[in-house]
């Protein structure tokens, strides 16, 4: 009920705005292509029914094209496509505590990778790959020898961004790649909803899978880690960038705490954030650090901005400290 509510809509639309402000900071005078998933998704679909020889709309009575349509990101993802058999490979990115090494494994208790290719190979059928970014292919570059294990043959790739580096990692594998958008010199890519806590990021694994409702996950915005990948960037800008993702936060999910409580006449907390997020997501805070489940996702992040602001003194773009190096030595 959420996900066409007009004010639920407006607010997304009101905090994008602020993002894409932010966003234009990091790399003066460069220029910011925002896309619509919707937009890819009507693109990557005429793509993907063209090369399977099957038309992009509902026949009746249906005829399957040969090849079957795997999503493997986030995009497509719990979508069919039209005359097409479609068949989603749930992965996930998981960074150890130091944000500093990661691995491509199956999203939490599904399957594992390997049982999942035993799955799509059960349907005999050549396979066309989705994904929403090519560009350093971690994704890709995982998959790759289970679906060769697994003697799965590869029609095609089709992806929505495609890099020039991301075609010559296809050319090297010897793959057929193509994309709904081709950006030959990316410099950095965002996707909206991992900028924001409580309502995306990436897993972070401390070795076991959470008991509640919510998936431990790492956004790269302070003050929950540095964006590293980042690169020539001020640090006014990535802290300018870090307050307006959890401001825009703030504000989405206390809409969406207004409108929940308009329809279903209680609050939405922390317990109940699966029933308006598909995958329900909480910035890890450490060990032994849980979050109380009566309380509001909003209250934390109040609690998060105040850690920001206590940092802005330390990033100006001169990188000093208020105090001598000899200070610290005394």
């Amino acid at each position: 009920p959420f996900r066409n509510n007009a004010r639920v809509k407006a607010a997304v639309f009101r905090t994008r705005k602020k993002l894409q402000a932010a966003l234009s900071r990091l790399y003066p005078n460069n220029l910011v292509v925002t896309l619509d998933m919707k937009m890819i998704h009507e693109v990557l679909i005429k793509k993907i029914c063209e090369e399977n020889g099957v038309p992009p709309f509902p026949t009746f009575p249906r005829k399957l094209g040969p090849a079957m349509c795997v999503p493997f990101g986030n995009i497509l993802n719990r979508c069919i496509v039209p005359n097409t058999v479609t068949k989603s490979l749930h992965t996930e990115k998981y960074y150890m505590p130091d944000t500093k090494s990661f691995s491509i494994k199956s999203f939490p208790y599904y399957l594992s990778l390997e049982n999942q290719m035993k799955m799509l190979k059960s349907f005999n059928r050549p396979v066309i790959l989705v994904d929403d970014l090519l560009h350093k292919g971690y994704r890709i570059k995982a998959i790759d020898p289970l679906l060769n294990n697994a003697k799965i043959k590869v029609e095609k790739i089709f992806v929505g961004i495609l890099s020039g580096r991301g075609k010559e990692l296809m050319d090297i594998q010897k793959r057929k790649v193509e994309g709904a958008y081709f950006i030959p010199r990316l410099k950095a890519w965002f996707n909206e909803d991992i900028l924001y806590p409580f309502i995306g990021g990436d897993t972070l694994w401390r070795g076991v899978y959470p008991e509640v409702n919510l998936l431990p996950s790492i956004n790269f915005i302070l003050p929950y880690a540095f964006p590293g990948f980042i690169k020539d960037a001020s640090n006014r800008a990535i802290f300018n960038l870090s307050r307006t993702c959890i401001e825009n936060s703030i504000d989405i999910l206390t809409t969406l705490e207004q409108e929940y409580l308009s329809i279903h006449g209680r609050t939405l907390n922390l317990a109940r954030l699966g029933e308006v997020f598909i995958t329900p997501r909480s910035p890890d805070q450490g060990q032994n650090m849980n979050y109380d489940l009566k309380q509001s996702p909003a209250s934390y992040l109040y609690n998060d901005l105040e850690k920001l602001m206590r940092m802005e003194q330390i990033v100006h773009e001169n990188n000093r400290t208020p105090f001598s190096p000899g200070y610290y030595y005394r």
